[in-house]
């Protein structure tokens, strides 16, 4: 096995290590997010990487993408234009598949690993 198999296989065994490593992927998914769309993929892929199995990083990488969105509304709310941005229509949908499919897209990395 490689190095980063080995540290992989390492932090999947570790229940904290794996916490830390879902958080931190969470974390650095969002940041990216917030700058480019590729974010969501790049989160589904760290949270994936982090996962013990590829369904448990599909599960994951799909919770990220609601989280995601789920910050974009809390962010909307925030600042009063939440009502709007419900009444985009066809646009909702779309704002709301890309985080979804992103993050459970990224997620698949987990079955390469």
């Amino acid at each position: 096995m490689s190095a980063v198999a080995d540290r992989l296989t390492a932090v999947r065994s570790d229940p904290r290590k794996r916490a830390a490593a879902l958080a931190l992927g969470v974390v650095l998914g969002l940041a990216v997010a917030q700058i480019h769309w590729v974010g969501f993929v790049v989160g589904g892929a760290l949270v994936g990487l982090a996962s013990r199995t590829l369904p448990r990083a599909l599960a994951a990488g799909l919770a990220f993408g609601v989280l995601a969105w789920l910050a974009f509304v809390a962010l909307l709310a925030s600042h009063g234009t939440l009502g709007g941005y419900l009444d985009t229509g066809q646009l909702l949908y779309v704002s709301i598949a890309i985080p979804l499919v992103g993050g459970v897209l990224g997620s698949l990395v987990r079955g390469i690993v």
